[in-house]
């Protein structure tokens, strides 16, 4: 059975960050200065710098936290850790609730599913209802969408076009009726993930969870791991949804 790789773990976990913290500062600065053109110079400036800096930190901060769980998987230890994620100033609740369940795969990659920080770790999983994806764009784009999907053959013809706007609304998961889709289970990931990388939905705290219940697939990381440790990295068919991403702009 092919076995998800601890560096793609932190890989999909720090793109997250990343965006997180982009959105963080980026809010942040903007709220220090005022809207006059002199102050966007100056924001602008900061915002670079400060959000390359905490990239920076992060990465390091959570590799390093991570492989100091795994080497000592202790109660204590893993208390103390995530103490320290949840108390750093520009640590967002995605970004928490994130780190926990990266974690949690994490340790089960490195066989460590029967210690005391994989055992915590499952009783310390964010209580919160999961939320689906949330459209950031036009409706008549999520609509336009739903037309492109159904034309190249990702989705049935009949699925219905509610269904589909509901998986996209923002709101409890549990309310998400699933959707068939046709395409190959790698490339149906590859668009949910393209759609995150080009803001058209913004991923949750939980995005592989969110995709299997909108879509039926199981087996979400390693089937992303598949394609992204392949000879090109991408999927078969990637080019179709490129073009559909293009049509909905």
């Amino acid at each position: 059975m092919y076995k998800v790789k601890k560096e793609n773990i932190l890989m999909m976990l720090m793109f997250i960050i990343n965006e997180e913290l982009k959105n963080f500062h980026n809010n942040e600065i903007d709220e220090k200065y005022s809207k006059g053109e002199e102050g966007f110079i100056v924001g602008d400036d900061l915002k670079k710098n400060r959000i390359a800096e905490r990239i920076v930190y992060w990465n390091s901060f959570t590799k390093k936290s991570f492989n100091y769980i795994s080497s000592t998987p202790s109660r204590e230890v893993l208390k103390t850790r995530l103490k320290l994620f949840k108390h750093t100033p520009d640590c967002t609740n995605v970004m928490y609730e994130q780190i926990v369940e990266a974690l949690g795969q994490y340790l089960e990659v490195c066989n460590l599913g029967n210690s005391e920080a994989f055992i915590e770790l499952i009783n310390t999983t964010p209580s919160n209802k999961d939320l689906t994806f949330e459209w950031l764009k036009e409706n008549s784009q999520l609509e336009l969408l739903f037309d492109n999907l159904k034309a190249y053959g990702f989705i049935e013809g009949s699925s219905p076009l509610k269904s589909f706007k509901n998986a996209f609304g923002g709101g409890l998961l549990s309310d998400v009726q699933q959707i068939n889709f046709m395409a190959t289970n790698s490339l149906t990931i590859y668009l949910f993930d393209k759609l995150n990388e080009e803001k058209f939905i913004r991923y949750t705290a939980k995005p592989n969870k969110v995709i299997e219940t909108i879509t039926g697939i199981k087996n979400i990381a390693q089937t992303r791991d598949k394609f992204h440790n392949s000879k090109t990295g991408l999927p078969k068919g990637h080019k179709d949804v490129n073009l559909i991403l293009h049509n909905i702009k």
